[in-house]
C-alpha cells in the first residue's frame, strides 16, 4: 500500500468517524430543506409518479394540489437518499439515507489532498485533508439528505479536474468534468455556475496557461484537444447527465428548467416567496425604490462576508486563506475554484440576494472548501516565513506547531457547532435537533383521533414537515392577513390550519390575539418546547 493511498484512507476513516457521529446524534431531517428531499426520496421509491402533496411556497403556484414535483428545487439529494434507502433498508429508512451521505462526504476531504498535493507537498495535503474533515458548520449538515453533500463533492470535482485540463488538455479529463458539473446542477440550480466555468475554462485554458505561467502544460499527447474541443467535451458531458431531466422538464413543464427559481431575481423581501397569489417581476421589484434595493445588496453582502470568514473558513483561517490566495491565483488548479467562488459570491450578493443571504451561499459554498483549505495551508508557510526570520523560530519546528494549532481549532469549532446546533445547551438528556417539529407528530396523531381523512390538506409554517410527521399534504402560511390566508385555504380545499410563533407580520394578531373570522374554529392548543401551537379548523 503506497503512501498516498495510506493517507486517502486515514482521511476517509476520519471523516466517516466525525460524520457518522451527527448521523447518529441527528434521527430526524430537522428543517424544510432536508425534509422536503427525504420526502420526495419516498415519493421516489414509492412510484408515486413524482407528484408532491404540498406546497413549501407560492411561486408559479400550480391551481391544485397534488402537483409535479421538483419544480422549483433539483431532484439528486432525493435520488441519492431513495438509493440509500434501497441499499441499506426500509426499516430505519432516514438513517439509510444518512450512511450514503456520510459515505459520499467523506470523500471530500480526499479531494482536498489531492488538490493540495498538486500545488504542494504531502504535508500540505494532509493538513488540507483534515481541515475538510472538521469543516465547522458544514459538519452538521453533510449526514443530511439535502444538497450539501452532493452539490460539494460533484462541485469541487469539476472544479479540480477543469484545474487538471488546464494542464493535460485531455479529452476524457475535459469530459470528466463537464459530467461532475451536471450532477452539480442536478442537485442545485447554482450548478450552472460551476458548469460555466468548466466551460470558459476549456476555451481559454491557453490563456490561462500564459498567465499560469504553467510549465506543466501537456499539449504533446495525441490526447490533447484544441480549446473549443475541450468546452464541447466538458458541455458533452454535463449533457450527457442533464438531458433525461431537461426531458422530463420538457414534458412537463415545457421548458428546459421550471421557471421558479429564477423568480427569485426579483425579491426585495424574503417573505415575498409566501404572497398569495405572488406577483414577483421587475416592475414590482423596481416599484420598491432605489433605497430598498441597495439596503437588500448591502445587508447580503454584510451576511455572505460573514459566512465567508466565519462558515467557510472557520475565522481563523481567513487571513491564511486570503495570502494563499493572493500569491497561487494563477495557479491552474486553483483558477476555476477562484473564478467560481468570484462568480458565486457575485450572484448571491448581488442578484439572488436575499436567497444567498438565506442560506444559498452558505450551500454552495461547500464546493470551494478543497480549494479554500488548501489556500489556507499554502498562506500559512508563506506568513510563516518572514515571521519565522523575525521572532529567530526554526521554520520546520514553527510549521509542525502551527499545523498542530490548526487542526486543533478546527476540531475545537467543530465540537462547538454539533453541540450547540444539534445537542443544544443547556445539556438536558434531549437532542434538541430531534425536537424541532415534533409537535408536528402531536397534531397528527390529533386529527386521526378525530377520524380526518389523510386526503384532507393542512396549512402549516412547513408543510414539507408537516408531511414527514403525519402523510398529510398541505399549502405554507401565506405572507398576508386573515382574508390571504382564506383565500389561499378555499382555493387549495384546506381543511385545517396549523399556527405557530413563526407567522408573518400580517398573521401575528392571528397568533397573539385568535382569529378575526368565525370561519376558524380551535381544536387544540399545544405547547412546544414552551411555545403555543394552535390547530384550528378551517369552515368552508
Amino acid at each position: 500500500m503506497t503512501q498516498r493511498v495510506r493517507d486517502w484512507l486515514l482521511l476517509y476513516l476520519l471523516a466517516v468517524l466525525v460524520n457518522g457521529v451527527v448521523a447518529v446524534l441527528v434521527d430526524q431531517p430537522g428543517y424544510m430543506d432536508a425534509y422536503y428531499y427525504f420526502n420526495g426520496a419516498h415519493l421516489i421509491i414509492d412510484g408515486k409518479d413524482w407528484f408532491e402533496p404540498y406546497l413549501w411556497n407560492y411561486v408559479n403556484a400550480p391551481p391544485a394540489l397534488p402537483t409535479p414535483a421538483f419544480a422549483y428545487w433539483q431532484p439528486l439529494p432525493s435520488m441519492l437518499a431513495a438509493m440509500g434507502v434501497l441499499l441499506f433498508g426500509r426499516m430505519a429508512a432516514f438513517g439509510s439515507a444518512q450512511m450514503l451521505f456520510v459515505l459520499i462526504a467523506a470523500g471530500l476531504p480526499i479531494v482536498a489532498y489531492e488538490v493540495a498535493s498538486q500545488v504542494g507537498e504531502r504535508r500540505h495535503a494532509l493538513l488540507a485533508g483534515l481541515l475538510t474533515v472538521f469543516s465547522g458548520y458544514y459538519v452538521v449538515r453533510w449526514s443530511l439528505p439535502e444538497t450539501f453533500t452532493p452539490f460539494a463533492f460533484a462541485g469541487a470535482g469539476a472544479l479540480a479536474l477543469a484545474g487538471l485540463g488546464i494542464q493535460k488538455r485531455f479529452w476524457w479529463i475535459w469530459f470528466l468534468a463537464g459530467g461532475c458539473a451536471g450532477l452539480s446542477h442536478l442537485t442545485r440550480a447554482d450548478g450552472v455556475l460551476i458548469t460555466s466555468t468548466v466551460v470558459f475554462a476549456g476555451l481559454c485554458s491557453p490563456w490561462l496557461n500564459r498567465l499560469s505561467m504553467n510549465d506543466r502544460e501537456d499539449t504533446s499527447s495525441p490526447q490533447a484537444l484544441a480549446p473549443v474541443w475541450q468546452a464541447g467535451m466538458g458541455f458533452l458531458g454535463y449533457l450527457v447527465v442533464m438531458s433525461p431531466w431537461f426531458w422530463r422538464n420538457l414534458t412537463i413543464f415545457g421548458s428546459l428548467q421550471a421557471s421558479g427559481g429564477l423568480s427569485a431575481l426579483w425579491l426585495n423581501n424574503y417573505d415575498d416567496l409566501y404572497t398569495y397569489p405572488t406577483d414577483l417581476s421587475p416592475a414590482r421589484f423596481l416599484a420598491d425604490g432605489w433605497g430598498t434595493i441597495l439596503r437588500v445588496k448591502w445587508d447580503a453582502l454584510l451576511v455572505n462576508l460573514a459566512t465567508f470568514i466565519g462558515v467557510q473558513n472557520l475565522v481563523f483561517l481567513t487571513p491564511l486563506t486570503l495570502i494563499g490566495v493572493w500569491r497561487r491565483w494563477r495557479e491552474p488548479l486553483l483558477l476555476p475554484a477562484i473564478l467560481y467562488g468570484v462568480a458565486l459570491f457575485a450572484a448571491m450578493t448581488f442578484a439572488f440576494s436575499l436567497v444567498g443571504a438565506r442560506g444559498g451561499y452558505f450551500h454552495s459554498g461547500g464546493a470551494l472548501l478543497p480549494f479554500t483549505f488548501t489556500a489556507a495551508v499554502l498562506g500559512l508557510d508563506d506568513a510563516l516565513r518572514p515571521l519565522a526570520r523575525w521572532r529567530r523560530w526554526g521554520l520546520e519546528q514553527a510549521r509542525r506547531l502551527f499545523r498542530l494549532y490548526m487542526v486543533i481549532l478546527a476540531a475545537l469549532v467543530t465540537g462547538y457547532v454539533i453541540v450547540t446546533q444539534v445537542v443544544g445547551l443547556p445539556l438536558s438528556g434531549k437532542i434538541s435537533w430531534n425536537n424541532s417539529n415534533a409537535v408536528y407528530g402531536e397534531i397528527g396523531a390529533k386529527l386521526d383521533e378525530l377520524g380526518v381523512p389523510l386526503s384532507v390538506d393542512v396549512m402549516s409554517n412547513d408543510p414539507p414537515g408537516f408531511y414527514y410527521y403525519t402523510g398529510r399534504g398541505g399549502v405554507p402560511l401565506p405572507n398576508g392577513d386573515e382574508e390571504m390566508l382564506l383565500l389561499a385555504a378555499q382555493d387549495y380545499r384546506i381543511g385545517f390550519l396549523v399556527v405557530d410563533q413563526d407567522v408573518p407580520r400580517g398573521l401575528r394578531t392571528l397568533y397573539d390575539n385568535g382569529p378575526t373570522t368565525p370561519r376558524l374554529e380551535l381544536v387544540e392548543t399545544y405547547d412546544s418546547g414552551g411555545r403555543l401551537v394552535y390547530l384550528y379548523e378551517i369552515v368552508p
